[in-house]
């Protein structure tokens, strides 16, 4: 789907404003930041005055791009090459909606001698060019400031000589393939460019940086409030860098082999994490972080929660839909000591919900398909996490650890804390 960022933001402003009106802030920058044991205090700017003043903070989270401020002040650094291109974007309105309008996309590569390809913003008069050029070797009547040259690339792109082309602005931008040395120090830690700058070959840049945020949020939040020691964020470098690591890898294979790459929508729903926030099963195989070969839904440790499609109340139609705020236990066994461990669990201060399927309320679709999904006994569970990733599978409630024991180790970082029964 295609929705570009003029769009979206108010919509992403308007939640944020609802949840926290008073701490959004625009115009600020930030000029400095201290670290101690007990947090990170940081000098901030406001553009429109000049005004300065502090703010101290537990954490500090730089979500600032590739050229980051906080990822710089936290003397964190970026490995890999850079130079892999160099591109011209060119924003601009044209009655292009008709020409692709049997074969709509959200990107179109051009073949030579064509250079480059276009971007859609709304698939009908709003695009975006980008034109590859070498800055070693400037053709003599390249100027990108004048803006009927520009006119005439977007139009010999285009294949229409007598397209109508408002230029409404130009960048250029050199494309790298670089990650970070490392995602945390301290109490600072890095998400999305911040993080890692990833060739858009591929078109899972963003989507990577939106799975650092998913991750790290569920953790930052465990640990503000008490209820996960800080050792918890060390896991979001252990889960998040191998996958970007991976993603750079195959984006960069891409950006060098030119034409013939194709986007693979599903890749990121591969995703598995291994951590000490993911309690694995015995003799669990190594694999790598992504799977190349396409989504096949598991129950097993470290992978996402499958979709199983059930009838229930309102707003419920998916096992995606019982997943979170907190931890969730699903299970299709109707066993009471289910509820009474997550009832402990709560008293020592780890809520969990449980979800009994087929209990009535909730129903599947196609009766046993999540437990197959998930191959596990009819008296099985499995513990998932606020950001849908399952965190342990067990065949039965008198197998193994108790569900507390399990929060503990994944929440305190305590291997030793579980016992078989």
């Amino acid at each position: 789907m295609i929705c570009s960022q003029d769009v979206l933001e108010p919509v992403l402003l308007g939640r944020a404003r609802e949840l926290a009106a008073d701490r959004i802030r625009f115009g600020t920058r930030l000029l400095s930041f201290t670290q101690d044991e007990e947090g990170v205090r940081a000098v901030l700017e406001e553009r429109a005055d000049g005004e300065r003043h502090t703010v101290r903070a537990e954490w500090l989270v730089g979500c600032d791009g590739a050229a980051s401020t906080v990822r710089t002040g936290a003397g964190i650094g970026m490995d890999g090459p850079t130079g892999l291109g160099h591109f011209l974007s060119v924003r601009f309105e044209a009655p292009l909606g008709e020409v692709v309008a049997d074969r709509a996309s959200a990107s179109y590569f051009l073949t030579p001698p064509g250079r480059g390809g276009f971007m859609a913003v709304d698939n009908d008069r709003h695009w975006i060019y980008q034109y590859p050029f070498d800055p070693d070797h400037p053709r003599g009547d390249e100027d990108f400031t004048d803006r009927k040259h520009l006119e005439d690339l977007v139009r010999a792109a285009a294949g229409v000589p007598g397209l109508d082309v408002t230029v409404r602005d130009t960048m250029i931008w050199r494309m790298d393939a670089q990650l970070a040395s490392g995602y945390r120090g301290e109490r600072v830690l890095l998400a999305g460019d911040a993080a890692h700058v990833i060739p858009p070959t591929g078109g899972h840049g963003m989507n990577t940086g939106i799975g650092d945020a998913d991750n790290l949020a569920w953790k930052l939040a465990a640990v503000t409030a008490g209820r996960a020691s800080a050792t918890l964020l060390d896991s979001y470098q252990a889960e998040r860098r191998p996958v970007a690591r991976q993603v750079i890898d195959l984006s960069t294979d891409n950006a060098r082999a030119g034409a013939g790459y194709r986007i693979d929508d599903e890749l990121l729903l591969t995703a598995t994490y291994r951590s000490t926030a993911v309690v694995p099963d015995p003799d669990t195989p190594a694999r790598p972080p992504l799977d190349l070969s396409g989504y096949h839904p598991s129950g097993a440790p470290g992978d996402r929660v499958p979709h199983t499609r059930l009838a229930g109340p309102p707003g419920i139609s998916s096992t995606l839909d019982l997943v979170g705020p907190g931890f969730t236990l699903i299970t299709v066994s109707d066993a009471p000591v289910w509820q009474r461990q997550a009832d402990a669990a709560g008293s020592a201060g780890m809520p969990v919900t449980v979800h009994r399927l087929d209990d009535g309320r909730l129903r599947e679709e196609h009766p046993g398909s999540f437990h197959r999904l998930c191959a596990m006994p009819m008296g099985g569970a499995v513990l998932v996490r606020p950001d849908g990733h399952i965190a342990w599978r067990t065949p039965s409630p008198a197998v193994g650890p108790d569900l507390l024991q399990v929060l503990r180790r994944i929440l305190t970082s305590t291997p030793g804390a579980l016992m078989m029964r």
